[in-house]
């Protein structure tokens, strides 16, 4: 049952459980074979959980897995306000109910000369940090397809608050400006993207599962507006 499609949302992700790192060679052989490949994972790689219970692990075990990987909830909210000679307005993007994948291919360390993010560089397991939790698995010079699976090890909430946009300017009118045929000089700064509130703090949630991808840029903006 747990397979089917039926009452599922749109998009719903599937996936592999994760239980945690394989601790060591004994943690290995008597855990379920994964996926028919014993001898290309080893202690430090992740372990997933048997769902049926048929004694290994392959894409049988995938069950539901987060929310859908498009947001069901879509939001947006602002204002702009004034008062004498000063205004001010700001915008707020959101969205809730989704999730997505961390892609372990795009920030492999050491595969094709890719330096480490520092979350993995603090946080990875090694024989000198046998962690079965750390962050990162056992690093490797080639990919590890087992470390690779779509699974619960990688999935993280999508949901994010971003301040999308916020401007505050300040007009002046006198008499000397209308002599020289200027009506109103107003001064304002603006931004763009300025800050974000998600529960992931990786990287900017609209990035998605790849860290090295190009981020949302920040714009600040500082002005003059002539009316004549």
């Amino acid at each position: 049952p747990y397979m089917s499609e039926k009452g599922q949302p749109m998009n719903q992700p599937r996936g592999l459980i994760a239980e945690r790192l394989f601790v060591d060679e004994l943690d290995l052989i008597n855990s379920p074979e994964q996926y028919n490949q014993i001898d290309y994972y080893k202690a430090g790689d992740i372990k997933y959980v048997d769902v049926n219970e048929d004694g290994k692990i392959d894409d049988s075990d995938m069950v539901p897995i987060g929310f859908p990987t498009v947001p069901e909830i879509i939001y947006g909210f602002g204002a702009s306000v004034g008062y004498k000679d000063f205004d001010f307005s700001f915008f707020f993007q959101g969205s809730g109910r989704s999730s997505f994948f961390i892609d372990p291919t795009s920030i492999s360390p050491f595969v094709n000369e890719r330096n480490a993010l520092r979350i993995i560089a603090d946080n990875h397991w090694s024989d000198e940090n046998p962690d079965p939790n750390a962050f990162w698995p056992r690093m490797s010079v080639q990919t590890v397809a087992n470390n690779e699976k779509q699974s619960t090890w990688w999935l993280r909430d999508g949901s994010f608050l971003r301040l999308k946009s916020v401007e505050f300017g300040y007009s002046i009118a006198t008499k000397i400006l209308k002599k020289i045929d200027v009506e109103k000089v107003r001064f304002y700064a603006s931004g763009t993207n300025l800050l974000v509130f998600s529960k992931f703090k990786l990287w900017d949630p609209e990035m998605g599962g790849k860290g090295l991808g190009y981020p949302p840029q920040q714009i600040v903006n500082i002005g003059l507006n002539f009316n004549f």
